[in-house]
């Protein structure tokens, strides 16, 4: 079943509102097995919200729209919706007069647009909000349906959880799942590791794709199946093929970060670790400080050179200071130069690192936790 998603909201466009939505609904969609091709966003405006709305029943099964349901003279879900089916507005006069007593029992008089929250496209099925004022809509049109459902998260999800994906999960016939082996690598860049994996690229079930985040690229690995162990045994034999190409580069899998795998392996060796940072200003403490639940973690020294003093641990991660502009290529780099110490010996590494001040830290606060994370493993394999 494919599925297509609609932001309504000109906030959204204009980025004063970020579209969490649209994330949200994607992946609520994605865990029942649902194939989403297009997400997009329209801003609050009739005829580009109609035509939008055709463009996506036509091409989709059924179209989830988030937003512009409320009581403003910009909220126009309703109005676009009976416009594409050709039918008129109807008022349903049970919730309209929920709203009514409600807004009462407050003190207050119901001001006259806060009654199209209980308006529906005549044929529409009313959607309950179990958090808020304005009824969901459901509407079939030209055997497709749409779901409109609020812009606000706290009435948008468990509306979209309680009504519409049930509605879907009988519309679907069929029980399926998409799961994913998402898994972190280090070591090698996103061009690199697409190019060790080129041809499983081509796969269709399960998939291969990948992403860059600063410095770590993931290998997302998905299936769709009837069930979730039917998803994971078609997964198992990539994801054994993809580990066996990039060996050691795979470090974590599915959300498994860096500083956990650092603390654990400090934690089995029985040592404390510290860092004495320049060019990271504390990011690389903070992080370890952050998922430290076992007093592993000593503490961080900020520095301007980046050396020097600090606090007293078995390991210690130093971080210098950033170095002077050095042309590479058709870009300028800026060493960081690193230093781990453990108990058994000493472990450097100049790492040449691009973008400005803020990019160039993030960078380096990776660089540090896997120069800290490495170390460990070779110290631990000897």
């Amino acid at each position: 079943m494919i599925v297509e998603v609609v932001a309504v909201g000109t906030e959204l466009l204009l980025g004063q509102i970020v579209n969490s939505n649209a994330a949200v609904i994607g992946r609520r969609l994605a865990d029942e097995g649902f194939d989403i091709h297009f997400s997009g966003v329209v801003g609050d405006n009739r005829k580009r919200l109609v035509e939008a709305l055709g463009i996506a029943t036509a091409r989709a099964d059924a179209v989830v729209i988030t937003g512009g349901i409320g009581p403003t003279q910009d909220d126009l879900t309703r109005e676009a919706l009976c416009e594409l089916a050709g039918v008129a507005m109807i008022r349903d006069e049970a919730h309209a007069g929920w709203i009514d007593a409600r807004i009462r029992s407050q003190g207050r008089e119901p001001a006259p647009n806060v009654m199209r929250m209980a308006d529906l496209p005549e044929g529409a099925l009313g959607l309950r909000n179990v958090n808020g004022v304005a009824l969901g809509v459901a509407l079939e049109h030209r055997g497709k349906w749409l779901f409109a459902i609020p812009g606000v998260p706290a009435e948008m999800i468990p509306m979209l959880d309680g009504e519409v994906l049930p509605r879907m999960r009988d519309l679907a016939g069929e029980p399926a799942v998409l799961r994913s082996r998402v898994l972190s690598c280090w070591g090698l860049g996103e061009s690199a590791v697409a190019d060790l994996l080129d041809d499983l690229f081509g796969s269709t079930n399960p998939s291969v794709a990948f992403l860059i985040r600063d410095m770590e690229v993931t290998v997302r690995i998905t299936a769709k199946a009837g069930d979730e162990a039917m998803a994971l045994a078609l997964i198992e034999p990539m994801e054994a093929e993809v580990r066996d190409r990039l060996g050691d580069v795979v470090f974590a899998a599915d959300g498994e970060t860096v500083e956990r795998l650092i603390l654990a392996s400090l934690s089995r060796a029985g040592w404390t670790v510290a860092t004495v940072e320049g060019a990271t200003l504390g990011q690389v403490g903070a992080r370890l400080a952050a998922a430290d639940v076992g007093a592993v973690f000593a503490g961080a020294l900020v520095s301007g050179g980046g050396s020097g003093g600090g606090p007293e641990a078995d390991v210690i991660l130093d971080v210098g200071a950033i170095g002077p502009d050095s042309p590479s290529g058709s870009r300028i780099t800026r060493a960081v130069t690193m230093t781990v110490t453990t108990p058994l010996g000493v472990n450097a590494r100049t790492f040449e690192l691009g973008g400005d001040d803020e990019r160039l830290r993030s960078f380096a606060t990776l660089a540090g936790l896997h120069l800290l994370r490495t170390t460990l493993d070779e110290v631990r394999s000897r």
